[in-house]
């Protein structure tokens, strides 16, 4: 076989394995692949339980880690008609016939064949895809397989003879433990081939001693099974010819295992007779992709109240528009006596137009009737970090707030701000920011964040990392508790006549 196609067999096998770790976990194995599944010249067979996929906490990992990227316009909707057509396993093959045709087939084992059949019918016109691929339905399955295999896997295909390739389902056993397993084995002549091609070391200036021929020569196969979180894990077990093999190979395994960053949970390297099992400490694993995971569901939930900000500045602005003022800090009753909070003014602006029809705009918000909408608060005046364990708040607390210190926008009782009142330029004053969680207060509730000018850093960050304030001209920024008090109070007054450096905060 030409060198060309066990180049291509390397980077087949690497894309597949990057897609075999999207977000899976523990399943029923079978007892063995289905027929056709591994054929005389199978390179790789990997098998995936659907019923174990849960889709939307897929999303949600997703958007953590990609500050709300969505699953693609592709696999959402083949995700539901999979799910609807009642599929459960899914078997993906790699054959040696079909490298430069596509490779990868996929059985697809579901109850709804005409339904699946019909949308991957759809997905695989030619020209969407660089090879030719076939949808054929046979029963209980659809196969998804290059073109050039149709013959051997159409329903009325004659049956192929026994590959005599044993290492597959033994390699399937072998890994029942995990949710999912896939096996790599080479056909000797493939198998002589990468040996020849593969560089003997990895030039003078390695300091590993890793020899990729070294590695290859001593593996007949290879078995992997893992689990993702919740309980991430996963183990290799190298096949080797016999005793010496698996020492060569575990030598190898002991190098490569030298890239390994320190950081890094180390796995542990046995050998069992001509076995070398390659096997990751499970709560090692897991406090790693935790802490991978924890930067970026910050990130992601530090966005997200962003984003509510720049919509509550923006419902402030269409305020504005429409009653040539800002929202007082609170509605009151003809004696003057406060009701609302301006949350609930704000209701229309934001796109709660009924849940603000659903108020007594009469009663103040502890009223039998005001008091019932309290746990209705929408998810716009939410800080995001507030949804993480350990810091939860109680049911309808809010910890956006508008700050209040003298000469402030919201300082006072007198008649509601306007622009014209925010003389320093209001890209240079703040209008509404996050506040310490002891400041947290029920939504609806009149209650004045009053700011003491003297302790201003101390009450207005407590115990934030940073606060997200929202600037009069609607635009959103990041404050470290570090910002000079000077600064932060020139910041929050509307008429101080302070000249602020924009390198200041």
């Amino acid at each position: 076989m030409p060198l060309l196609r066990t180049s291509r067999l390397c980077v087949l096998f690497a894309a597949l394995s990057l897609f075999l770790w999207t977000g899976v976990t523990r399943g029923e194995t079978p007892d063995r692949f289905p027929p056709k599944v591994v054929l005389s010249d199978t390179l790789l067979a990997a098998h995936l339980d659907l019923d174990e996929i849960d889709a939307s906490a897929l999303e949600q990992i997703l958007s953590q880690v990609a500050a709300g990227q969505k699953l693609s316009s592709t696999a959402g909707p083949l995700w539901k008609v999979l799910r609807d057509a009642g599929a459960d396993h899914v078997f993906v093959s790699v054959h040696g016939r079909a490298l430069l045709q596509g490779a990868a087939c996929v059985r697809i084992e579901c109850e709804d064949t005409a339904e699946v059949s019909s949308f991957l019918d759809a997905m695989f016109q030619p020209g969407n895809f660089p090879f030719e691929f076939a949808v054929l339905r046979v029963e209980g399955a659809v196969i998804v397989c290059p073109a050039s295999l149709r013959d051997i896997y159409s329903e009325d295909a004659q049956a192929v003879p026994d590959p005599q390739r044993p290492e597959f389902d033994r390699g399937l056993a072998a890994m029942s433990q995990f949710a999912h397993q896939a096996v790599l084995s080479l056909p000797d002549d493939i198998r002589q081939e990468v040996i020849a091609m593969w560089p003997e070391n990895l030039g003078e200036n390695d300091q590993t001693g890793i020899s990729p021929r070294s590695w290859m020569a001593s593996a007949r196969s290879v078995q992997i099974g893992w689990d993702l979180p919740p309980q991430a894990a996963f183990e290799i077990r190298v096949q080797a010819a016999d005793a010496d093999a698996a020492a060569v190979n575990e030598a190898q395994w002991e190098n490569l295992l030298k890239l390994v960053p320190a950081q890094m949970p180390r796995p542990e390297i046995t050998v069992d007779d001509a076995t070398v099992v390659v096997k990751a400490d499970r709560e090692k694993l897991q406090n790693l992709i935790e802490s991978m995971l924890r930067p970026a569901r910050q990130n992601a939930r530090r966005m997200q109240t962003v984003n509510n900000l720049k919509q509550l500045a923006l419902g402030m602005h269409n305020f504005h528009e429409t009653y040539k003022s800002f929202p007082g800090r609170h509605t009151v009753d003809e004696q003057g006596r406060p009701l609302l909070s301006w949350r609930v003014a704000l209701l229309p602006f934001v796109d709660q137009i009924e849940l603000y029809r659903s108020f007594k705009l009469d009663e103040p918000w502890d009223s039998e009737h005001n008091r019932r909408l309290i746990e209705k608060m929408p998810s716009v005046f939410k800080v995001m970090s507030d949804e993480a364990p350990n810091d939860e708040l109680p049911a309808g607390h809010s910890r956006i707030r508008l700050p209040a210190l003298a000469g402030s926008m919201w300082h006072g009782d007198g008649p509601p701000r306007t622009i014209r009142d925010v003389t320093d330029g209001t890209s240079n004053t703040i209008m509404i920011g996050t506040a310490p969680q002891s400041a947290a207060v029920p939504w609806t509730k009149p209650d004045a964040w009053q700011l003491d000018g003297e302790q201003l850093n101390a009450q207005f960050f407590g115990d934030q990392e940073q606060a997200i304030v929202g600037f009069a001209d609607g635009s959103v920024r990041l404050l470290s508790p570090t910002i000079e008090a000077a600064v932060l109070k020139a910041l929050l007054t509307m008429a101080g006549r302070e000249v602020i450096p924009q390198d200041a905060f």
